[in-house]
């Protein structure tokens, strides 16, 4: 019955060699009607939980996967599936994207530091 849905199931691992520990982890249900194209179509997404371990966003998934009449296990992809009526669901356990923004504008702005410095520096030579 799972090879129906593989068309739903990346067969690469979301989480990457050395991902954070702790309390970083969040469950995202993914949506799709069984009749899109998951290569053409976004899933609605929604965050189930965020803020968890690990091994708490994973009893999740499998917890809110259960609640459907089909439902399974994508080894490869590392996620829990579930089908009912019309929809086919992912649930997704995957390290919160918080701090990026910061670290992304503090490269900015040392970038932009730097710039500064070198005109700085060659009109100083003149």
């Amino acid at each position: 019955m799972i090879h129906l849905h593989d068309r739903f199931l990346s067969s690469r691992t979301r989480t990457r060699t050395g991902a954070p520990l702790g309390r970083v982890f969040s469950v995202i249900r993914q949506t799709w009607r069984l009749t899109d194209d998951p290569r053409k179509t976004k899933p609605e997404e929604l965050a189930l939980a965020t803020n968890r371990t690990a091994a708490d966003a994973a009893d999740l998934a499998r917890d809110a996967a259960a609640e459907y009449s089909t439902y399974g296990f994508h080894k490869p992809s590392g996620a829990w599936w579930a089908a009912d009526g019309g929809f086919f669901h992912r649930f997704q356990v995957a390290p919160d994207r918080r701090g990026r923004p910061i670290l992304v504008g503090l490269g900015v702005t040392a970038l932009g530091l730097a710039a500064i410095g070198a005109v700085l520096r060659s009109t100083r030579k003149k």
